[in-house]
């Protein structure tokens, strides 16, 4: 249910009006009411076309709907039948015509503002937002919420007017509905500040006492380069608390690029060195595989080696890994939440390492540490190359202690970053070509999956990439991609196979692709400065200049284009999320985001720093119950 609910509407259209066919405005969605005078069909199979011909007193119209055989057996659209009807209207050869409009009986039809839903799990807006509807009608007036008191106090409607004022608006008031996803926003936060309290409280308790550092002394030898003084600080930091014979519960926030996953390795080492295991949960099977590589390289000359566990391993390997952690023969092992299965069992657990840790909930952040099989508590260290101001870091992790790891490896060039128009297609183009003519590689991110929702999809941009660069393979990329076949599209780019690779922001972390010279975002108002700092840091990974183009969508305002124009000066992400507080305050009211930062249904932490602070330093006191837990953060959350 809360999967529905929280899916908030993207836009919305005003709906009260029936205007006469005669009056219709070539290019704009209106509703009219008229008989079917006649219709008919044409071609055979799927391929059927069915066309209505409508009238009213003022003239007449015709509505084509492709693929559609069937609705020449529906009852509702016989000759002489009335129905409502909303598309919209173009004129061919002098007459008005309308491709695949909404329609209904009249008397169906409710005036009014109607919400417009972007697809969520396969599923179109409009078929979203009957169900929606229907959840709603089941609502019972007398549903309500244990927070609905205390915000009612600062003004905010309860739950359940929320909801409906956002679903089902009487009118799209901006000030009404801003309140409305505060409100959602405010449950939200609050509920997320209560749960880490009860973690605050359970993290403060003894732990093993990992001192080998022999081990982890051969690695710091063994790297290509010695420790930046920013990764020397962090590791000095986790060595204490992995000394001190308390447990570790500690963020590591380190800039893209940084280095933590060296940093990551040497505290791996150090509990293997111990005699313990340790575990790496990361949020994509993209990105755990990528840790798993590049542990591999770093301890194999040790004789450590990494085992790699994902929901797409087969049953024998998944059997001999399960095997392996439960008798203490597997001391290291990278994955995904495949770890966090009730039947993943470790011998001796002493160290789980969280990587990109706000992409998971509460509890599977927890669920890792968790799993040890005697009474010693398991050492924590999250980490994240996410941005975030220091100030709101505290509110939204206060459970943790954190460290902050910044600057760039030695031999590292700034990406060279512009702004530029939707219609420079052509001199884009042209530096594509250069790149590609050298041998780079070109990532192009979208900011969306299916051809139904607004802006461009992953598809439509390969097939006009192939046009203008038949000959770099063009591929794309996206969560909803079977794991062979994300894997087939990385290492087809990885190994040059392919030399473009269309994507969203599912490469915003963990792939690396050292030939990767260029990155191209779309719509690149639509995401927050940090979100575009990670995808930035896809390229210059090596010692050649890399390059990031940010196009403007063609609804940005002055106001999106100056923010962007940040990007240019700025190379500290850091900085880049300070900026972004300051200058996006509390976001628009609808339609921004469809969603929140990964672990989030509604709180994006670029828009709602302020919001995050106001309810750290008023919070108030109520016991969350299972059934709220359940709504808002479900148990399996995904992002791959």
């Amino acid at each position: 249910m809360g999967d529905l609910l929280l899916h908030l509407p993207k836009d919305y259209i005003d709906d009260r009006h029936i205007v006469p066919i005669a009056q219709l405005s070539e290019g704009n969605s209106e509703r009219f009411i008229g008989r079917i005078v006649s219709r008919q069909a044409r071609g055979f199979g799927r391929s059927r076309q069915v066309t209505l011909n409508i009238a009213d007193e003022s003239g007449q119209i015709s509505l084509n709907f492709f693929h559609s055989g069937y609705m020449m057996n529906d009852a509702r659209l016989s000759e002489g039948r009335e129905i409502s009807v909303r598309g919209i209207a173009e004129r061919w050869k002098g007459h008005w015509q309308m491709s695949h409009p909404d329609w209904c009986l009249p008397e169906q039809f409710i005036a009014g503002f109607q919400p417009q839903y972007g697809g969520l799990a396969g599923l179109g807006g409009k078929r979203l937002s009957a169900f929606i509807q229907h959840i709603l009608s089941l609502l019972s007036a007398t549903a309500h919420s244990p927070l609905d008191n205390p915000l009612q106090a600062v003004h905010l409607p309860s739950l359940r007017q929320a909801l409906l004022q956002i679903h089902i608006p009487i009118d799209v008031d901006k000030q009404q509905l801003e309140n409305a996803l505060i409100r959602l926003k405010s449950e939200e936060m609050i509920l997320y500040l209560h749960l880490m309290q009860q973690k605050k409280k359970a993290a403060d308790c003894p732990a093993l006492s990992l001192q080998d550092e022999t081990r982890s002394a051969q690695l710091l030898h063994s790297l290509p380069f010695p420790l930046t003084d920013a990764q020397q600080a962090a590791w000095q930091d986790i060595q204490t608390d992995l000394h001190s014979g308390k447990r570790m519960h500690r963020l590591l926030q380190g800039d893209v690029g940084a280095g933590k996953t060296w940093i990551a390795a040497l505290a791996m080492v150090k509990a293997a060195a111990c005699g313990h295991q340790a575990a790496l949960l990361a949020p994509t099977e993209v990105l755990a595989n990528q840790h798993a590589e590049t542990l591999q390289d770093l301890l194999t000359p040790l004789g450590i080696k990494v085992a790699l566990l994902t929901g797409s391993c087969k049953a024998k390997a998944r059997r001999e890994i399960l095997s392996g952690l439960r008798s203490g023969e597997i001391l290291l092992i990278v994955g995904t939440h495949a770890l966090l299965n009730d039947d993943v069992l470790f011998d001796r657990l002493a160290l789980a390492l969280v990587d990109e840790q706000h992409r998971f909930g509460v509890r599977q952040r927890w669920g890792l540490a968790e799993k040890q099989q005697d009474n010693h508590a398991v050492h924590l260290l999250g980490m994240t190359a996410t941005p975030i101001p220091r100030s709101l870091a505290l509110s939204l992790y206060g459970d943790m202690d954190l460290t902050i790891m910044r600057g760039m490896p030695p031999g590292r060039k700034p990406v060279e970053t512009r702004v530029i128009a939707a219609n420079k297609m052509k001199p884009l183009a042209d530096g594509m070509q250069r790149l590609l003519d050298v041998q780079g590689r070109i990532y192009w991110i979208v900011p969306r999956i299916d051809e139904d929702e607004d802006g461009v999809s992953v598809d439509q941009r390969v097939e006009l990439l192939k046009t203008y660069f038949p000959k770099s393979n063009v591929l794309g990329l996206h969560g909803r991609m079977k794991s062979a076949d994300k894997k087939a599209a990385l290492d087809a780019f990885s190994s040059g196979e392919s030399q473009i690779l269309v994507s969203t922001t599912v490469v915003e972390v963990g792939v690396n692709v050292i030939e990767a010279r260029l990155i191209i975002i779309e719509q690149a108002e639509a995401y927050g400065l940090a979100q575009l700092h990670q995808l930035r840091g896809r390229v210059g990974r090596s010692h050649e200049q890399g390059y990031c183009m940010l196009i403007a969508g063609e609804k940005a305002s002055q106001k999106s284009e100056e923010r962007l124009n940040h990007m240019i000066h700025s190379h500290d992400g850091l900085e880049l999320a300070e900026a972004d507080l300051a200058l996006r305050g509390s976001g628009d009211a609808i339609g921004t985001r469809q969603h929140g930062d990964a672990g989030f249904r509604l709180l994006n932490m670029a828009e709602d720093g302020a919001l995050a602070r106001q309810w750290f330093e008023n919070l108030p006191k109520f016991s969350p119950h299972e059934a709220m837990q359940l709504f808002w953060r479900p148990c399996a959350e995904s992002t791959d």
